[in-house]
């Protein structure tokens, strides 16, 4: 009841910010800035850097309130304004989800009104989607915020020739993880039933283009090492100069230094990344070493990072 209460609650205030958004939309056709897009792989360090970025600079992005209501995100982030506090930060997340009205989201259901969650795909879909409509979205988010406008989503990682198309020049910020670390912890969270769920093939999250394996190590590992196999191929193809890959470790270790890298990458292409004052980054986050599997797992876990083979599109 309470599920059913929350969605006629939903369904009746879309309904009611319709006009608004389609205001809005007609207002923000194009976007004074490139657009930026966090990439990696699940359980890869995506939320945590995308928190960073989003209280250390200045940035327009989708927050839980726009993701509530995903029909009207404009609407919802300019009522969002006088309504709820700014986001205050603890750097913490329950698998991706990050607390609070104004964290930044990915923004999932506002996407899937667009882009399908699943396969690779590329700019050859373009004339079969609502492209004015979800360039202004994004460009509506940008001017409400007079800021660069960011979103992390790792259904992006094989979508990134899609997004170029949509948004040229859009730059991709992309980490990495250890692979060992990242596959144990995609492992545990389908144990655990965190995150997504499975779709009709068992997949967990993002589908990479070498998707497949009969138990969860190796389509764990087929994950860790296919969407960054997608993302480097992909990158390439639009231009490595759009393209920056942000170690997890690394980032851990010295945040400050970390987003100082990020700023130095980004201002080239016309975007004023300048430290918020009131937001001080932290020195560091206490990087755990990963629990092993079980020896057979871990054994298995190894023999398929080290030598699992990985089908390219072209």
């Amino acid at each position: 009841m309470k599920a059913l209460a929350k969605s006629i609650t939903r369904s009746t205030v879309h309904t009611l910010l319709a006009p608004f958004e389609a205001r809005m939309i007609a207002q923000h056709p194009i976007a004074r800035w490139p657009h930026v897009f966090i990439l990696g792989a699940p359980r890869s360090g995506t939320s945590l850097f995308y928190e960073l970025m989003t209280t250390g600079f200045e940035f327009a992005y989708f927050s839980n309130l726009a993701h509530r209501f995903y029909k009207t995100p404009l609407t919802a982030t300019r009522l969002g304004g006088w309504m709820i506090a700014p986001h205050t930060p603890a750097y913490q997340s329950d698998y991706g989800h990050i607390s609070g009205w104004a964290a930044p989201n990915e923004g999932g259901w506002i996407w899937q009104r667009w882009l399908e969650d699943g396969p690779w795909t590329d700019e050859r879909v373009l004339p079969t989607l609502p492209v004015d409509e979800i360039r202004a979205t994004l460009a509506g988010m940008s001017a409400l915020a007079e800021a660069p406008f960011i979103n992390k989503n790792v259904m992006h990682s094989n979508r990134v020739r899609l997004l170029d198309a949509l948004f040229p020049g859009c730059l991709f910020l992309e980490v990495q993880r250890d692979a060992s670390d990242t596959a144990r912890s995609i492992i545990r969270a389908q144990r655990r039933n965190k995150g997504p769920k499975p779709d009709q093939q068992a997949w967990w999250s993002v589908r990479p283009s070498n998707a497949g394996g009969d138990t969860l190590i190796e389509r764990a590992c087929r994950q860790v090492l296919g969407v960054a196999q997608d993302i480097e191929r992909d990158c390439a193809h639009i231009g490595p100069d759009r393209h920056l890959r942000v170690d997890y470790e690394a980032l851990c270790a010295n945040p400050e230094h970390t987003l100082k890298d990020v700023a130095r990458f980004l201002r080239p292409h016309g975007l004023p990344v300048t430290p918020r004052a009131d937001a001080p980054v932290p020195t560091g986050f206490t990087l755990r070493a990963s629990k092993p599997l079980a020896e057979d797992e871990e054994a298995q876990l190894a023999r398929l990072l080290a030598t699992q083979p990985m089908a390219v599109k072209s």
